[in-house]
This record gives C-alpha cells, structure tokens and sequence, in this order.
C-alpha cells in the first residue's frame, strides 16, 4: 500500500502565487501588444527604408561662360600733316641789358720773398746732436700782412719730433719774410719751407 505524504500550507499558497503572477504576465503582455497600432509598426518600417536610401549625386555646375570677344586693334593710320605758322616773336620791353665793360682781373698776388739778411738757423737740439739724429723738416707757415710767421704746422716731419718741434718753434718766434703782394698791397698768405738738419752743418759753425 502507497503512502503520498500530503502537501503543506506554505506550498499549496506558493503554487498558487505563482499561478496568478503567470496569468497576470500573459494578460500585460496581451494588452500591450494590443495597445500598439499595426500602421505605426508598417510606418517605421516606411521610415526606416527612406532613411536608407542613397542621397542623389550633387547638380554639376554650369560650365562657364565663353570669354568676351574682343576685336582687334585697327591697322596703324598716320596722323595728318599739320602746318604751323609761327607768330613774330613779341617785343620786350622789360629786355635785360647786357655790359659791355671789359672784366678786369685782380693782380695775381706774388709769393714772399726771403729777406736780404736771410732767415737764422733753428737751434739744433742737443738731445739730437748726441743721438746722431739728422732729417729734413717741411713747414707750412702762415704769414701775416707784415711777413711775419703767425703760425704753422709740420707738414713733412723729419723722423725725430725734438727736431720738428725745434724748427717749428724757431720759424713762429723768429723769422720774418718779405710779405706776399697783390699789386702794391701787401697781404696775407701761406707759405711752404724746408729745412735740414744736419749735423756736419752744425759742426762747421
């Protein structure tokens, strides 16, 4: 003789439980798919193939249009022979009368001129003497009206500076020249002026 153990409480209400909720899931699921519109579903699928095709190409441009003819130039034609009369010239009365008088130039002004007594000698450094040191020494003097050494300059130096300075310095403090003449007006000018040092000289005095 079998023997089937009857259920309890707690499983007969679980298996109840559980029928309900799947009848309730089936019914949602039904009123949901009844709720949706068969045109909208057809529609989407509409939609959806529009959206799939391929956009058309892009419209070519216009070709541009043909360049503007432009003819060309005409042959050369020379311009017309045109005779002019020249009008008689008009009298000015406001006319620039030119002299006559002969331009008389100013006399060449003449050099000065050593004096009869001539010029003293630049005292020869004794520096120099005991060195040996000997050389030409060019000046450039400027005198005055009067042919006296206002002042000057080295203008070809002799090597030795105690020999240019000797020399420079004597010619301003001591020598006076016969003055440069314009006409019969004594004048001031320039003057160039070597001289030598030179021991043997010095020796023979």
């Amino acid at each position: 003789m079998s023997y089937k153990p009857e259920k309890s409480a707690l499983e007969k209400s679980t298996g109840v439980i559980t029928v309900i909720v799947f009848h309730l899931v089936i019914i949602y699921a039904l009123a949901v798919g009844l709720n949706h519109d068969p045109m909208d579903i057809i529609k989407q699928q509409i939609d959806a193939k529009i959206i799939e095709e391929e956009a058309p190409p892009p419209e070519e441009a216009p070709p541009p249009p043909p360049p503007e003819f432009v003819p060309p130039p005409p042959d050369f034609v020379p311009p017309p022979d045109i005779e002019f009369t020249a009008d008689a010239a008009p009298t000015n009365t406001n006319a620039i009368t030119v002299s006559t008088k002969p331009v008389v130039e100013a006399p060449k002004a003449t050099p000065p001129r050593v004096p009869k007594k001539g010029l003293s000698r630049p005292p020869y450094p004794s520096s120099s003497l005991r060195l040996g040191e000997e050389g030409l020494v060019g000046l450039s003097l400027s005198l005055g009206a009067d042919g006296k050494v206002l002042d000057g300059k080295v203008a070809v130096s002799s090597g030795f500076e105690r020999l240019d300075t000797a020399a420079l310095k004597h010619a301003i403090r001591s020598w006076r020249f016969e003055p440069c003449m314009s006409g019969d007006k004594p004048i001031a000018c320039s003057y160039r002026m070597n001289f030598r040092f030179k021991i043997s000289d010095e020796k023979g005095r």
